[in-house]
């Protein structure tokens, strides 16, 4: 990745953070979509610099905070960022965000890292519901098989809205600091968990 350009969410005392995040993000991934290849990959992808994993607060505001107020988008090529028209796409929210121009990514770099969507896949509920269902076993015998698992705690989030069912949803986001550059593209969120984003 070789550009970049950065979005800055403005302190505003009527409007929390979160709320900022939820809407800024609902645009990158229209936006996102919108630069599918055939294999379903964006050239875009994103990164926190200010990220960091909460211990032990649970309300939404602290979550998003916990993502700092910046984010980066980069590609390898300039052209893809001027194309993908970031003041344009954020233009109602031009009163909150502050966005640089595309710049060339620095040379001293502090390493990569990947920023990926988790998934809490099955929660211990669920299993415990099938197996209980599958084996003639009370729901409670079922529960003592599987260990209580907060997975996704600790993790920062964005609220969203689901395009197809407009149900709400998190967007749980996991970093994980890498030693090497990788790019295979990304996903309609501009995550990846194999593609690296550079750290500065």
């Amino acid at each position: 990745m070789k550009y970049y350009q950065e979005i800055t969410i403005l302190p505003c005392t009527e409007v929390p953070a979160y709320f900022l995040w939820s809407k800024v993000y609902q645009k990158l991934h229209l936006g996102f979509a919108s630069q599918k290849d055939v294999q379903g990959n964006i050239p875009v992808g994103v990164s926190f610099p200010s990220y960091r994993e909460n211990e032990d607060s649970s309300s939404e505001g602290e979550e998003a905070c916990a993502l700092g107020y910046k984010l980066r988008l980069f590609a390898e090529d300039e052209t893809v960022l001027e194309r993908f028209a970031l003041s344009k796409l954020l233009h109602r929210l031009e009163d909150y965000v502050h966005i640089t121009r595309v710049r060339p990514v620095p040379k001293n770099l502090k390493g990569y890292a990947t920023y990926s969507r988790f998934h809490q896949r099955n929660s211990v509920e669920q299993k415990a519901r099938r197996y209980a269902k599958r084996h003639d076993v009370s729901y409670e015998d079922a529960e003592q098989l599987f260990p209580v698992q907060k997975f996704a705690e600790g993790l920062p989030y964005i609220q969203m809205k689901s395009s197809t069912n407009q149900n709400m949803f998190r967007l749980f986001i996991k970093k994980e600091n890498k030693d090497y550059s990788v790019n295979e593209g990304f996903s309609s969120y501009g995550l990846s968990n194999r593609s690296t984003v550079p750290e500065f």
